[in-house]
């Protein structure tokens, strides 16, 4: 009877040992488990930034390569369609060269009669229902005295293009010096303005006026038509509403881009990043608009170049500006040089382009033109020295409007810079609150730290089982119970130390992240601290804006005399 007792007490032993060392391994994985668990919990927000910065990374990729694809395709674009302006205007470039060739070529008398003749009569087969060859023609017959063809040719001319060709005609006698004729020209050319309804080619009549080409007696016409334009068109506010609205858009279009890398944490951690880089944009205009209006007040008059000389260049301007038909190829050309011109940046090139859409207007009112002149000469059709006329006329609306878009820029800057680091969501004003912002993000860190001991539990069920195992060992006797109580025992330390390291776990856990985003928020105030002084900075600088705008006058540009440029306003 005892050696069975004992085989069975064995027999059990066995058993109890086999059942401990399954628990001990059970346990032990479910330690591991909860170890890798917690683990990945606390890595999941480290993860999550980092994808969020690879994400921003990409997105910074996609816009370059997006950028780099629109430069490669507005340089190939803008060949092709100046291909196609030769294509279908081409024959146009030839008989616009011969108009000033022609003068030139009488002038120092290297050029015979037949030669001007036969070559004029080509033009009127080559471009059939072109203002410009009837003129030639005209001009052409009067250099060889033949009038009845001169008086057809010009009747030809004026039905073709009324416009253009009395400008014409008006800019040529006053270039033959038939002044009487000029004025006669001049006259009939304003009769049939209207200051609300111009064609574009008015603005050859402003540039006869900024540089001072005509006679006293026409001058004065001029002076008086522009005059009472400026008057009927400032009696209301309608007008200059809408220039005020047109400037305001090109000084938002004029905006630079910020330095991608020159506030690397601000990007990634303050909300508001998108409000603090458009508003240190819209700050950097400033100094833009201060170089471009000081280097349109510093173009100044040639005055070494005779009246013949700038004659022949504003013929030039008139006969090589685009004709209507070609405003739509030209639009295109225009938009992918300012693709070119903004680095591929489309959205910004379009912004431009919309600011100066009334500069492809075919007819425009006279307040649209001064704006246009300013905005781009080139396309307006005039030299540096009309732009800054027209600046300084429009002085009184394009300082409203660039106080308006000053007060506008301000009122969006951000009160604060918003960052989320980590969780830790927080504000700052001007990042000199650096002491302040560590003691809240070590305050969030500690309860971060009692939410990460609290999840851990106490292995409650596990030291039971445990105390129960060392107890149901001695219903078996004194050996089999201390062989369970000595199981038991190792099951309740099993679980009291993995309870201890999941606690130390959760505490490396909570430090290693509370030091990374100590040193990121320090860096996020240091940057702050920078952004808010380039700001003011820039910002400062829309006084000297405002000052240079001031100081503007008509009298500063126009190369007659200060008498006739005080008669325009």
């Amino acid at each position: 009877m005892p050696e069975v007792s004992y085989a069975n007490l064995s027999e059990i032993e066995r058993a109890l040992t086999a059942i401990n060392n399954n628990i001990a391994t059970v346990n032990s994985n479910v330690g591991a488990l909860s170890d890798i668990q917690q683990t990945m919990a606390y890595k999941q927000d480290a993860m999550e930034a980092e994808l969020k910065q690879l994400s921003e990374a990409f997105a910074d990729f996609i816009a370059q390569d997006a950028k780099h694809k629109n430069l490669q395709l507005a340089e190939t674009r803008i060949g092709n369609l100046r291909q196609e302006l030769q294509i279908k205007f081409g024959y146009y470039a030839e008989i616009r060269r011969m108009a000033t060739g022609i003068l030139q070529g009488v002038d120092a008398g290297l050029v015979g009669n037949e030669t001007i003749k036969s070559s004029t009569e080509e033009v009127m087969i080559k471009a059939p229902g072109y203002w410009l060859a009837p003129a030639l023609v005209a001009l052409a017959s009067w250099v060889r005295d033949d009038r009845p063809t001169c008086d057809q040719a010009i009747s030809e001319s004026l039905k073709r293009d009324d416009y253009k060709a009395t400008l014409f005609f008006m800019l040529l006698t006053r270039r033959l010096g038939r002044n009487d004729a000029s004025l006669a020209w001049l006259e009939r050319y304003f009769m049939h303005q209207n200051p609300r309804d111009l064609d574009r080619e008015f603005i050859t009549v402003l540039e006869a006026i900024a540089t001072g080409v005509f006679h006293p007696a026409s001058r004065i016409v001029m002076m008086k038509n522009v005059k009472n334009w400026l008057d009927q068109l400032t009696q209301g506010d309608q007008f200059i509403n809408e220039q005020k609205n047109q400037w305001i858009k090109y000084f938002e279009a004029s905006k630079p881009a910020v330095q991608s890398d020159k506030y690397p944490l601000l990007k990634q951690y303050a909300k508001n990043w998108v409000v603090l880089e458009n508003s240190l944009r819209t700050a950097k205009t400033h100094e833009i608009l201060n170089n471009h209006f000081s280097s349109i007040i510093s173009s100044g008059q040639d005055f070494s170049i005779t009246v013949k000389a700038k004659l022949d260049e504003i013929l030039t301007q008139l006969v090589t500006n685009f004709d209507d038909e070609e405003l739509p190829l030209q639009k295109k050309v225009r938009l992918n040089q300012l693709i070119i011109d903004k680095d591929g940046d489309k959205d910004a090139a379009q912004a431009m382009l919309d600011a100066e859409m009334n500069v492809f207007q075919e007819k425009v009112d006279f307040l649209q033109m001064l704006t246009n002149a300013a905005f781009n000469p080139e396309a307006a059709g005039v030299t540096g020295v009309t732009q800054a006329l027209a600046v300084s006329i429009s002085q009184p609306w394009i300082l409203e409007a660039h106080d308006t878009f000053t007060a506008q820029s301000r009122k969006m800057f951000p009160q604060t810079v918003e960052l989320v680091i980590d969780g830790f969501a927080t504000s700052t004003k001007d990042g000199s609150d650096e002491k302040e912002q560590l003691s809240k993000q070590d305050k969030f860190y500690m309860s971060e730290l009692q939410k990460g001991l609290g999840s851990v539990t106490f292995p409650v069920a596990g030291i039971l089982i445990g105390a129960l195992v060392g107890i149901a060992g001695f219903i078996f006797g004194l050996v089999g119970g201390l062989i369970s109580l000595a199981i038991g025992g190792v099951m309740i330390w099993n679980n009291l130390r993995s309870f201890k390291n999941k606690k130390e776990l959760v505490r490396t856990t909570i430090e290693g992240r509370r030091k990374k985003a100590r040193e990121v928020l320090r860096g996020c105030l240091a940057e702050t601290v920078d952004y808010r002084k380039e700001l003011a900075i820039e910002d400062s600088k829309a006084e000297a804006v405002r000052e240079l705008l001031n100081s503007i006058t008509p009298q500063d540009f126009s190369s007659v005399s200060q008498e006739i440029a005080r008669n325009i306003m």
